[in-house]
């Protein structure tokens, strides 16, 4: 299979200065089939022409000689919640802990700075009695990649509450699966929840439900802490 040329608009920021995690692997699984799981080794850059290596059930990203990203079909077999209710989601919401501090406010998942046409505005704060996070997504359009974006945050923001993590995090490994064909919404119900805690690692998962509550897709991510954000010991094996 030939290689492509991709770049990343600058709009697409996650960590300041590199692409959104969810939406860099929404861009590279759009080139395999099935369920996919994608591999990020180094921070991807915005605005920067890279090498993407296709071949039958693997991908890799590079930019120059350096890997930044490695992809596989895979298949998901994993259970989600139950889903809050429509107001529920809106209720969690309003307790977003990024409205307090947020590591990257310029995220065009969940940053707070943004206000452009770009930014998914998904703010996922703690259902009240349940081992989740959730928010509600009023989305622009339904492209895979930005389903991708709407399903990585709120795996973030669960493994830092739950995980009882201070300071940044960024996403190491992402697998998810769409519901086909993709059904526009006007609202989308998303919401997180922690698996487990291993040293810097933080297991995740995330689902997108329509209004009415109808599975449209899920994701297992792998968190990795950054130097000075701590896992408590007791945080470690913490089960959904």
């Amino acid at each position: 299979m030939p290689d492509y040329d991709i770049v990343i608009d600058p709009a697409f920021e996650g960590p300041p200065g590199s692409a959104h995690g969810g939406y860099a692997c929404g861009i590279l699984a759009a080139h395999l089939p099935s369920d996919v799981e994608i591999t990020l080794r180094r921070p991807v850059p915005l605005g920067t022409r890279l090498r993407l290596t296709p071949q039958d059930q693997t991908l890799s990203l590079y930019d120059g000689s350096e890997l930044l990203a490695e992809g596989v079909t895979t298949r998901i077999d994993f259970g989600t919640p139950e889903p809050p209710t429509y107001a529920e989601a809106l209720g969690a919401g309003v307790a977003f802990p990024g409205f307090r501090a947020h590591p990257y406010p310029g995220c065009v998942g969940c940053g707070t700075a943004r206000t452009d046409a770009a930014a998914l505005r998904i703010f996922p704060g703690p259902v009240p009695g349940r081992d989740l996070v959730a928010a509600v997504w009023h989305p622009e359009q339904v492209r895979p990649p930005l389903l991708w974006a709407a399903l990585d945050c709120p795996g973030g923001w669960a493994a830092a509450h739950f995980g009882r993590v201070t300071g940044p995090a960024v996403l190491g490994r992402m697998a998810a699966r769409l519901a086909a064909p993709l059904v526009p919404q006007s609202a989308y119900i998303v919401v997180g929840w922690l698996e487990a805690a291993e040293g810097r690692k933080l297991i995740a998962g995330s689902a997108l439900f329509s209004r009415d509550g109808v599975l449209r897709g899920a994701a297992r991510q792998t968190w990795i802490r950054l130097s000075g954000a701590a896992v408590p010991a007791e945080a470690a094996g913490v089960a959904a």
